[in-house]
């Protein structure tokens, strides 16, 4: 990399980024008003605060696709963390318990997605 000298940020230009490498993202969770959840086939938007289990669970690292583990997964799993998911037998899914692989993305929820974000 080219020798820098960092500007105040009001200073920098797009060269000034591209020089460094800088590269940024946002990201939004918000849930969306589909018929289904974004990653299978059951339905979406029914909460009650009513719960017929309890699963305690713990944080087991895997390695990400980049080869690496997630450091908040592995401090998570180091401190033996607890989670304890409240489980309503009309919204709850085996993808949510990790019984089951993602399915394709909802298209509705994908095509919201992209319109909120152009």
């Amino acid at each position: 990399m080219k020798e820098f000298i960092f500007k105040p940020f009001g200073e920098m230009t797009e060269t000034d980024y591209e020089t460094v490498g800088f590269k940024s993202g946002l990201e939004i969770h918000q849930q969306l008003y589909t018929d289904k959840k974004l990653f299978c086939h059951c339905p979406a938007g029914i909460y009650s605060d009513n719960y017929d289990a309890e699963i305690l669970r713990h944080m087991r690292p895997t390695l990400s696709e980049l080869g690496v583990y997630d450091g908040t997964a592995l401090m998570e799993f180091k401190t033996k963390k607890e989670i304890i998911y409240r489980i309503n037998r009309n919204t709850v899914c085996t993808y949510e318990m990790d019984d089951t692989p993602p399915f394709l993305i909802n298209e509705d929820a994908l095509d919201i997605a992209l319109g909120i974000a152009l």
